[in-house]
């Protein structure tokens, strides 16, 4: 099956409920506040692109009021009617029009430049002011052509962009009729500068935008740029300037988006078109989408960084934790204590408890194993015993058979004696062939023993053989076969003969205990030290095979060790062997204590 580690499991999780929705919040915010925004620039320009309209025909409404006295004047109305008027008189009129009516128009008006008259019968009348030489011969064939065509104009007419000398201006006429034959006779012509436009325009400005004013031709007759008036506005974006009065739309040149707002005049051709760099527009948006942008990655890096730390930490403890647990799988119990152990969160109490674990895993292992050899330790000891006896049953049925031949021999020759310690020894053979069972009845040993201290009597002349049991619990005490042999023996060897003293007395008494059965094995021979017992006590009252297998190099007693421990294993504490001190500083006690059944009450002392 396909497995993720945890720290792939976090990298997902921080990646898809953390960064990806922050990430999509950030965009559906981006660009509601993008329309937002663009849209409330649209809304606020659309309404200074109405206000500055209203400015602007307001403003040509005022000229073409100012124009009105002029229709009426009864010097313009002499000056066009009277055919009879020498030049002098004339030039006369003339100044006085120029002193009385231009002056008076123009007179605290910086945006008018010049102020033309044109006649049917007489010359023209130019008044203009400029800092500069100006070239009237143009301005006079200019004026012409204009009367010339002022039959086809309105009253009051926008004629459109012109230049007087290096200075754009926009060109006004009124046509003024003779007030006797209502007949067109003169032209008034009025140069104004673009000074009021782009002072109306400048509240429509925004940083890198463009205002300008088109005619129906498509010529700009105002534009932010002075370097761009009197251009013509490109073809498609005329056609989309004329086709309503006011609309608001978008262009796309080289990667740059413009917002294009316009509205018409309402007395004239003209269109007003605010180009709006939509970039500027949300400029400040931009700026603060990137700032937004860099502060998120910050903090996002730093959200990753601890939360990787501590995702790594998390992991890396768990990773520690893997490998310790697949050591003591491979039955290796020795952990390396990590700095784990102290840390005060939850990893720190997974660690203690795993090394508390692992201790008591490596305790019972220890336990188990040392059962296990115990266990080995006694089969072998069962095999040991039982080979033995498989060889005790082969050499004595010689021995036997050669033993009945000299028995038949002793008593033929009527050497009693002889015939007495054969047949002892007949009986102890025949006890050793009989079938190798471990525990026997008290009876069964008993009589082996009597066999033994029959032919140990006729060893020793002066010993003399004490045995006190009762008969009625030789058939309900059980006991480990071959096990007061080596008892009576050691009381021979240790009480005796090692000391070479003569062997004088053995005894065998049982008496019952209220937890166990007690068959004591007496000498009266040297006796033992008091430190030599207790330690011998002391060794099988804590019976260790460490500690018997040190006792048996040292005092070299094996039979007492062999009795005690088989015992020990067939019947189990307290029962066993126990050395106790006959006289004070001589002859010795050993005790056999065996278990019996309580509900045994005719088995008595």
């Amino acid at each position: 099956m396909h497995t993720h580690s945890i720290k792939k499991k976090l990298f997902l999780i921080f990646t898809f409920f953390v960064c990806l929705p922050i990430s999509i919040i950030g965009m559906i915010w981006y660009e509601s506040s993008t329309n937002t925004i663009e849209q409330e620039a649209i809304q606020s320009n659309k309404k200074l692109i109405q206000q500055a309209n209203e400015y602007l025909n307001m403003y040509i409404t005022e000229i073409e009021n100012s124009t009105y006295p002029f229709i009426t004047n009864p010097q313009i109305q002499w000056y066009i009617n009277n055919d009879k008027l020498s030049k002098y008189n004339a030039f006369i009129l003339s100044e006085q029009i120029e002193l009385e009516l231009f002056t008076q128009l123009m007179n605290g008006r910086s945006d008018i430049v010049g102020i033309s008259l044109v006649s049917q019968k007489h010359s023209q009348i130019n008044f203009y002011q400029s800092k500069e030489l100006l070239d009237m011969e143009r301005i006079r064939n200019r004026n012409e052509n204009l009367f010339s065509n002022g039959k086809d104009m309105d009253n009051f007419s926008v004629i459109g962009l012109r230049r007087i000398g290096s200075q754009p201006v926009i060109t006004v006429s009124r046509k003024i009729h003779s007030t006797s034959s209502y007949l067109y006779k003169a032209l008034l012509i009025i140069d104004i500068n673009l000074h009021q436009l782009s002072s109306i325009s400048d509240n429509l400005s925004i940083e890198n935008s463009n205002v300008l004013i088109m005619d129906d031709t498509g010529q700009t007759i105002f534009h932010t740029d002075p370097n761009r008036i009197g251009e013509f506005v490109d073809t498609s974006l005329k056609e989309r300037y004329l086709s309503s009065e006011s609309d608001v739309f978008t262009t796309t040149a080289n990667d740059e988006k413009e917002i294009h707002i316009y509205e018409q005049f309402k007395d004239t051709d003209w269109v007003l078109v605010a180009q709006l760099p939509h970039n500027k527009i949300i400029g400040d948006l931009v700026q603060m989408r990137t700032i937004t942008i860099i502060l998120g990655a910050f903090i996002v890096i730093v959200a990753l960084t601890v939360f990787g730390g501590f995702a790594l930490s998390l992991t890396g403890s768990l990773s520690t934790l893997q490998r310790m647990m697949k050591k003591v799988e491979s039955g290796n119990y020795s952990v390396q204590h990590t700095g784990m152990k102290e840390r005060r969160d939850e990893i720190g109490h997974v660690f203690r408890s795993f090394h508390a674990m692992v201790n008591e895993l490596k305790r019972l292992h220890e336990e188990v194993h040392l059962a296990q050899l115990q266990e080995k330790q006694l089969q072998i000891k069962q095999k040991e015993s039982a080979l033995q006896a498989m060889q005790a049953q082969i050499n004595p049925h010689f021995l036997y058979n050669t033993l009945g031949i000299i028995n038949s021999h002793a008593i033929l020759d009527n050497n009693m004696v002889i015939s007495k310690i054969t047949t002892s020894l007949a009986q102890m053979f025949r006890y050793n062939l009989s079938e190798a069972r471990q525990v026997v009845l008290l009876k069964e040993e008993m009589n082996h023993i009597h066999s033994y201290l029959e032919i140990q009597q006729e060893r020793h002349r002066h010993l003399t053989v004490d045995i006190q049991i009762d008969e009625q619990c030789q058939d309900l005490i059980s006991m480990i076969r071959f096990s007061l042999q080596p008892l009576v023996e050691n009381a021979f060897l240790h009480g005796y003969q090692k000391h070479k003293l003569k062997a004088t007395y053995i005894g065998i008494r049982t008496y019952k205990q209220p937890d166990y059965y007690v068959i004591q094995i007496i000498d009266k021979g040297y006796g033992i030290q008091s430190d030599i017992k207790e330690a011998y006590n002391q060794a099988f009252t804590n019976l260790d095979e460490q500690l018997i297998h040190d006792y048996e190099k040292e005092y070299k007693s094996i039979g007492l060790w062999n009795v005690h421990e088989r015992t020990r294993l067939a019947f189990g504490s307290p029962y066993g062997l126990h050395i106790k001190q006959w006289k004070e500083d001589r002859g010795t006690i050993i005790e056999l204590r065996l278990p019996y059944q309580k509900e045994d009450n005719e088995c008595t002392t």
